[in-house]
């Protein structure tokens, strides 16, 4: 009925603590963990006993260590998606159409969700990401960066652990597609810079003002290029790279 108590290792309360804190999404997706020293430091034990938690760690798949980058949170559906998978997904334009519209209706339901989940650190980041979008802008740089930290802004203020990491997944499978995305936009629809970055602050003042419905709104026209217009434009890219 009763089983003896075996005392817990120094290193089996570090993996709890670094478990729950990826469970409770403290540590994000893609988060780089503190150096070794630094993590001894905060949990005033040795390196040793750090580098075996980090290892039990690497093991149970949670985290990914680069070597001269260092630690990473591993997003969690790393595990579904393996590479072949990923490989198959990428290389086929039906799947990766498929995966685009899960993409938005998830996004959907997480920019309405948002406005309620959000407290004021993730308003505060969701600012620093719109703010960092409009820089781009301003200075003609590149928005690819900070066009995906904005939409994982908003990921994050839901507050759903789960989504984090499966989105983290998919936001990467799509890469080249919504890379795709945004030359559509420019040059078959005619958007302008002006107009997109106009979306992503109608998107952000509407969470903003936690107005769940008009978030909403301005999320699906932000992501209304995603329809059978552009499914037809993706085949044709992905054609073209075929015959090359």
């Amino acid at each position: 009925m009763f089983r003896a108590i075996k005392p817990k290792r120094i290193v089996d309360y570090i993996v709890e603590q670094i478990e729950d804190s990826i469970r409770k999404g403290e540590l994000l997706p893609n988060n780089k963990l503190p150096s070794e020293r630094e993590l001894a430091k905060m949990f005033e034990v040795s390196r040793t006993s750090v580098r075996e938690a980090l290892n039990i760690l690497q093991a149970k798949g949670l985290i990914i260590s680069s070597q001269g980058d260092g630690t990473f949170v591993r997003p969690l559906t790393d595990h579904i998606l393996d590479k072949d998978l990923k490989t198959f997904i990428k290389d086929d334009p039906s799947l990766i159409w498929e995966l685009m519209e899960i993409r938005k209706n998830i996004e959907f339901w997480a920019v309405k969700k948002a406005c309620f989940t959000a407290d004021e650190n993730d308003l505060e980041l969701l600012r620093d990401a719109f703010n960092e979008l409009y820089e781009d802008f301003k200075y003609n740089r590149n928005e690819e960066q900070s066009d995906a930290e904005f939409h994982f802004s908003i990921i994050r203020a839901t507050k759903n652990t789960v989504l984090m990491h499966m989105m983290s997944s998919i936001f990467k499978l799509l890469k080249e597609a919504t890379n795709m995305g945004r030359s559509y936009e420019f040059n078959i629809r005619g958007l302008s810079r002006k107009e997109l970055l106009n979306e992503h602050q109608a998107v952000f003042e509407a969470i903003l003002k936690r107005d769940s419905k008009l978030a909403y709104e301005k999320m699906k026209i932000h992501l209304s290029y995603i329809d059978e217009r552009f499914k037809n434009y993706l085949y044709e890219v992905y054609n073209k790279h075929r015959q090359t």
